[in-house]
C-alpha cells in the first residue's frame, strides 16, 4: 500500500521486507489475545479490543501515509528507511484490520440478533465501503498483482485509496466523539484525530512542496 509507484525489492531485501510484515503481523495478532485476556472475552473486553486495533492499525496506516511525505520535507536515514519499507508497512496495515474485522465479527455474534449499541449507522455506511478499499489495497500491494494492475491504474488506486482510508478513519473518529464510550483513556479520540490532522498537513505540504512554483521567473 504505496502512493508512487515501488521499486522492485530483490533478495536480501525482500527476505527482510516479509520477515517485517510476518513479525509485526504476529505482534499485532499477540496485542490483540493480550487485551482479550485482560479485558475479558465479554462485550466490554471486545469493544477494547475492537478499538484497541483499530488504534493499532492506524498507527501503521499513518507510517505507510507519511512515508514518502516525510522524506520529501525532511530526508534522513529514518525517512529513507519509512520509504523503503512502506509496502510492508501497508501490508501489515490491511492484515492489522483484518484482526480488527475479527473484533467485529464477534461483537456481532454476542450481540445476536441485535446490532451492537457501539455500531452507527455511519459504521455501516463509512466502515464498510473503507474496509473494501482496504482490502483491494492490501492484495495490489502484492507484486505479482502490482504487476499485473500496471502502474497507472495501481497509483490511481493507491494515491486516491490513501486519502479515503484517511478520511474514513478521521470521519469515523468525530462521529464517535460525544457518542461512544471509550472506556479506556489511551483510547479517547481527541488525541488520534488530532494525529490524523497533523499527517493529511503534513502530506498536503509535500505535495505543495514537490510542484515547482512557476511564479519564480517573474521575479528574475
Amino acid at each position: 500500500m504505496e502512493a508512487t509507484w515501488p521499486v522492485a525489492a530483490d533478495g536480501a531485501p525482500r527476505v527482510r521486507e516479509r520477515l517485517l510484515i510476518v513479525g509485526l503481523t504476529l505482534v499485532n495478532a499477540a496485542v490483540a489475545l493480550g487485551v482479550f485476556g485482560l479485558a475479558g472475552w465479554d462485550a466490554a473486553g471486545t469493544e477494547i479490543a475492537l478499538r484497541t486495533t483499530a488504534r493499532v492499525s492506524m498507527a501503521y496506516f499513518l507510517l505507510a501515509f507519511l512515508a514518502t511525505p516525510l522524506h520529501r520535507l525532511a530526508p534522513s536515514p529514518a525517512t529513507r528507511g519509512l520509504v523503503r519499507y512502506r509496502r510492508a508497512f501497508g501490508v501489515v496495515f490491511g492484515l492489522s484490520m483484518s484482526i480488527h474485522v475479527l473484533c467485529i465479527l464477534r461483537l456481532f455474534r454476542l450481540f445476536s440478533p441485535e446490532r451492537p449499541p457501539m455500531v452507527t449507522d455511519a459504521d455501516f455506511t463509512i466502515g464498510i465501503p473503507g474496509l473494501v478499499l482496504v482490502a483491494l489495497m492490501t492484495i495490489t500491494s502484492l507484486h505479482a498483482l502490482r504487476r499485473r494492475l500496471g502502474p497507472r491504474w495501481w497509483g490511481r488506486l493507491h494515491r486516491t485509496g490513501l486519502w479515503v482510508v484517511w478520511a474514513i478513519f478521521f470521519l469515523c473518529l468525530v462521529d464517535s466523539v460525544g457518542r461512544k464510550a471509550s472506556r479506556h483513556p489511551m483510547l479517547e479520540y481527541a488525541p488520534f484525530i488530532a494525529v490524523l490532522a497533523a499527517a493529511g498537513v503534513t502530506r498536503l505540504a509535500s505535495a505543495r512542496a514537490s510542484i515547482p512554483w512557476t511564479g519564480a521567473s517573474e521575479l528574475r
